[in-house]
């Protein structure tokens, strides 16, 4: 019985032996079978696309606009001039194989070594940033393979790698990966790229040039000395010391190439190009075809691709050619002149038409439509508070309700309006045409501070933690906001409530290798349409009669708000950012000017009927020979009747000293009265003398020098186009409270001047506002700067801004330099104002 064990135990063993050598033989088998079909996969790609490695060419990828027009096809039939490997630098060969390929000339296409170590740096780094990609897999990558990352993708590139290497030398492989590579900017092939960053020919480049080509394949957009130079030189120094680590260079070689300049500009190349202006829509595009479809710089200047966009010529054109004229744009400062940017949108699609981001925008510099975070001013009240509450409760707050207007404390946040002047009382639809202040700080603190961000986060402008105050009531912004934003988060006004999304492309297309991907429109509904419309309306007054008067277009109508900021270098009757977001049937629009830094010397003295009248020329030269069009009221929109009160006129007279003559000074200045009249200001003497001073005016301001320190009073009088009077204002008095605080030299007591109301701590929170644009010349705006202590110019066109800036030396240490009032309290707990001010 145990011979017979013996013998079953041992008849097991050898089977189990025999089950082992066979699936040993059958693994081999398998590793042998699967290199041979690589090879032979590999071989038989090589074979049916050989002609893509003779000739490296292409289908170019074009670029369409909105009505289906070419803009421009972005690479050229195949390179400019090809480069034979012995006609180009042993450095530049050598850079190249430093930092991408170190063991070319000893792996036989897969670099097992260096995918061994890509794999454990993964494993430590629980990541998958290292690439094992070979020289040779990259070639094969290139030109054979489309750049979706996946498993099968990686497998083919093996497989004719191993095919290359078998069919060609080394040397043909690094000289057809050398003129293949792509290396930014549309450039493919060192000797183009050689051309394009430097002005010479490959064969002379110098150690530091051979390195910066070399650093650029690896991020084409990221390591372009013209678009990050930091980056750039920081990635070009590495591969200058890789190669002095590997014998390549000496040490002074190594010293001299890292001290050597970047290019600072590309070199003139021949080939198709981008129409003047439309650079800064086609960056923008390029980013969004990565980042929402896929699809790389690189893979669109390999070429085969068609991009549809949502530009529209006729917009961009106007754009450009308003933005080349000098006199749209307030003066220029010592060393550099304001900048500004513009985007539009479709208002019904987020669709963008065309942008410009900068008056002197770099390629794939900043853009200042897009990247740009300012502080919008009184452009933000429609969105941060009277959309918001409009959209909670309509019958309780619309066109026609009631807001507070009296001075007040909120919580120790003493907002001020312009001219310090208050009623008790104003229309919504009053306080968004003649932009007071009180009105959507108090209307802000009834609904709720927790109700205006949830709103704003609904049309893309998600604010920080340090926001959550009433100041975002008048734009007083921790971070500041782009034009792209303000525009998207305009649209629902035009579009019965419904947000869409700023967005290029879309679709894009590949017939060669059968991809169309098409844009998915993100739009959601976030004001009720009876809302939109209640808020349209009163936009559009404000554009007819109020702030935005400068916007207006003949024959179209038009919807929108003014927001300015007061300067943070300069005095009172400087502004640093000026605002107009409007729109049209068609399009929804916003403009920004300002001085990127400001200083002393670089101070902006004009302000929001600047941007309103850029918009209105822009809008007005590309909707021509577009039939003109109403606004449309949503279905179930009650179109409430808005009070048609005459605005009564109110003047303020300040004393002031002009401190260059040592003059006394009496700074007049209005707002309200009828739409397009005429003003006469009048004198009266302590005995009841009436006296005509100014005759006739358009504008809305007045500096009256006085020869001794009478105690006049003044006042307006409308006339209309047929010369009859209207409403007179009130006779008021000098008030000579401006002059003491000057005389104090105590500007926490200046009511209108810097410190614009306090928190408890005494410090100011800038906040100011813009009065109506009354006047009718050729700027359109108030002359008034509504808080200086010296006389404001009359022809200067100075605007008193919305948000203004602390007493010198009193900041909270935020970016923007603007004082911030306290949070409120709790929603829900509506505070108290202190109407002890008032």
């Amino acid at each position: 019985m145990a011979a017979k064990a013996k013998k079953k135990v041992k008849k097991k063993k050898n089977n189990l032996l025999m089950i082992a050598v066979s699936f040993a033989i059958f693994l081999v088998l398998s590793v042998i079978g699967g290199y041979f079909a690589l090879l032979y996969a590999g071989d038989r790609m090589i074979e049916q696309n050989v002609q893509k490695l003779q000739d490296l060419k292409a289908e170019p990828t074009v670029i369409y606009d909105k009505n289906g027009k070419e803009i421009i096809s972005l690479i050229r039939q195949k390179n400019r001039e090809y480069k034979p490997i012995n006609e180009m630098p042993k450095t530049l060969i050598d850079a190249f194989l430093a930092v991408e390929d170190k063991r070319f000339y000893e792996h036989k296409g897969v670099d097992m070594v260096r995918i061994g170590g890509a794999i454990v740096n993964d494993i430590k780094k629980g990541s998958l940033a290292e690439g094992g990609s070979t020289i040779t897999q990259q070639l094969a990558r290139n030109v054979f393979l489309t750049l979706d990352q996946t498993f099968w993708r990686k497998t083919k590139e093996m497989s004719i790698a191993i095919g290359l290497e078998r069919k060609y030398s080394k040397d043909q492989i690094l000289e057809m990966y050398l003129n293949r590579v792509y290396l930014g900017e549309g450039e493919f092939g060192v000797q183009d790229a050689a051309q394009y960053y430097f002005g010479k020919s490959v064969s002379d480049v110098t150690v530091a040039e051979a390195a910066m080509l070399a650093a650029i394949p690896k991020a084409p957009s990221t390591y372009s000395p013209f678009n990050n130079p930091e980056k750039a030189k920081l990635r070009r120094d590495t591969v200058i010391r890789l190669m002095y680590e590997q014998g390549i260079i000496t040490n002074e070689q190594k010293d001299a190439a890292q001290a050597e300049a970047l290019p600072t500009k590309p070199h003139e190349v021949a080939g198709g190009s981008l129409k003047k202006g439309y650079r800064a829509f086609f960056d923008n595009m390029l980013k969004e075809s990565e980042a929402e479809f896929g699809v790389t710089e690189e893979e669109l200047y390999r070429g085969g691709w068609d991009i549809y966009t949502t530009f529209d010529p006729k917009v961009q054109d106007a754009m450009v050619e308003e933005y080349a004229n000098a006199k749209n744009f307030p003066k220029d400062g010592a060393k550099r002149g304001v900048e500004s940017s513009m985007i539009v949108i479709d208002a019904k699609t987020g669709g963008i038409a065309g942008m410009v981001g900068g008056r002197n925008y770099a390629p794939k510099g900043f853009n200042y439509a897009t990247d740009m975070k300012r502080q919008p001013g009184s452009s933000f009240k429609p969105i941060a508070v009277f959309a918001p509450a409009v959209n909670k409760d309509i019958n309780k707050w619309n066109a026609n309700s009631q807001l507070s207007n009296k001075r007040q404390s909120f919580n120790g946040y003493e907002p001020r309006n312009y001219n310090n002047r208050y009623t008790e009382s104003v229309s919504m639809s009053r306080a968004m045409i003649d932009s007071a202040n009180i009105p959507p700080v108090w209307l802000l603190n009834e609904i709720g501070v927790s109700e205006s961000l949830a709103y704003l986060k609904k049309v893309g402008i998600e604010l920080t933690p340090n926001d959550r105050n009433l100041a975002i009531a008048l734009g007083g912004l921790n971070q500041g906001i782009s034009p792209k934003q303000m525009a998207q988060a305009y649209t629902p006004f035009v579009n019965a409530g419904v947000v869409s999304e700023a967005h290029s492309i879309s679709k894009v297309e590949n017939k060669d290798e059968g991809i169309v991907r098409e844009y998915q429109p993100k739009q959601s509904e976030v004001l009720k349409p009876e809302a939109a419309w209640e808020i349209h309306t009163m936009l559009e007054k404000a554009v007819q009669e109020g702030t935005g008067k400068a916007a207006r277009i003949s024959g179209r109508h038009v919807a929108g708000k003014t927001g300015t900021t007061q300067s943070i270098a300069g005095d009172s009757k400087a502004n640093k950012d000026a605002w107009f977001v409007g729109y049209t049937p068609e399009y929804v629009g916003a403009v920004w000017m300002g001085f990127d830094p400001e200083d002393k010397q670089h101070l902006m003295h004009q302000g929001s009927s600047m941007t309103a009248q850029m918009f209105s020329k822009v809008m007005g030269t590309a909707l021509k020979g577009v039939p003109s069009s109403d606004f449309v009221r949503p279905e179930g929109a009650v179109q409430h009747k808005q009070e048609e009160v005459e605005p009564e006129i109110q003047l303020a007279a300040d004393m002031t000293l002009d401190t260059s003559t040592n003059k006394l000074m009496v700074v007049l200045s209005w707002i309200g009265g009828p739409d397009g009249d005429t003003y006469d200001l009048y004198r009266i003497s302590e005995s009841g003398e009436r006296k005509l001073i100014s005759a006739g005016m358009k504008e809305t301001s007045y500096v009256d020098v006085l020869d001794s320190p009478k105690q006049y009073q003044y006042q307006v009088v409308p006339r209309n186009a047929q010369g009859e009077e209207g409403t007179p204002s009130k006779t008021v008095p000098i008030d000579s409270k401006k002059l003491e605080n000057m005389i104090k030299q105590d500007p926490g007591h200046d009511e209108e001047g810097s410190n614009q109301g306090q928190n408890p701590d005494g410090t100011g929170n800038g906040n100011g506002e813009i009065p109506p644009d009354q006047g009718t010349g050729e700027t359109g705006e108030h002359t008034n700067n509504g808080g200086s202590s010296q006389p404001p110019n009359p022809g200067t066109g100075e605007v008193p801004p919305d948000i203004m800036n602390p007493v010198p030396g009193q900041t909270n240490g935020s970016s923007n330099e603007i004082q911030l009032p306290p949070p409120p309290q709790e929603d829900g707990q509506n505070q108290s104002p202190d109407a002890s001010n008032g």
